[in-house]
């Protein structure tokens, strides 16, 4: 990729990106219909409870894009936002649009004030390598638990 541009996207930019948010959940093995995506992401976009950043190179096209959803720490009483969804298109990946990403995700939260924070699968170590590029460093303090209704 010759000239890699990072935008944050509006509601309007949905289409742009919708294929590569399908993508990326079945990379996770995750199956929605692209109606139930679009209408989540439009809202998340018109309810101003994400932010999300487009990246493409100079075709325009989207080959990439990075989710932040903000939230708030109790023990450092600032903002924390959590870079959800990280997504390069296979045939842009090793370009350098995933580093392009993060640091632009970086940016955002800077501006916005408080830290960021990202989770990944303990064996992505592809992933992990560009996360330490960026300056991030993995947690050893503490450990992630989840629950949700109708687990045993």
């Amino acid at each position: 990729m010759s000239n890699l541009v990072i935008r944050r996207a509006s509601f309007s930019d949905v289409p742009a990106f919708l294929a590569l948010f399908v993508d990326y959940l079945a990379f996770y093995h995750v199956v929605q219909a692209p109606a139930d995506c679009r209408r989540f992401l439009e809202n998340r976009l018109k309810a101003g409870d994400a932010v999300v950043l487009l990246g493409s190179s100079d075709s325009g096209a989207v080959q990439g894009f990075a989710l932040l959803y903000p939230g708030f720490s109790s023990l450092t009483l600032r903002p924390n936002w959590l870079l959800h969804d990280l997504f390069v298109a296979p045939a842009a990946r090793g370009q350098g649009l995933a580093e392009a990403l993060i640091r632009a995700a970086q940016e955002e939260v800077a501006r916005q004030g408080g830290e960021m924070m990202l989770e990944t699968a303990h064996d992505n170590l592809t992933a992990q390598s560009v996360y330490r590029r960026c300056g991030l460093v993995p947690d050893t303090t503490f450990a992630t638990w989840r629950w949700h209704p109708g687990a045993a």
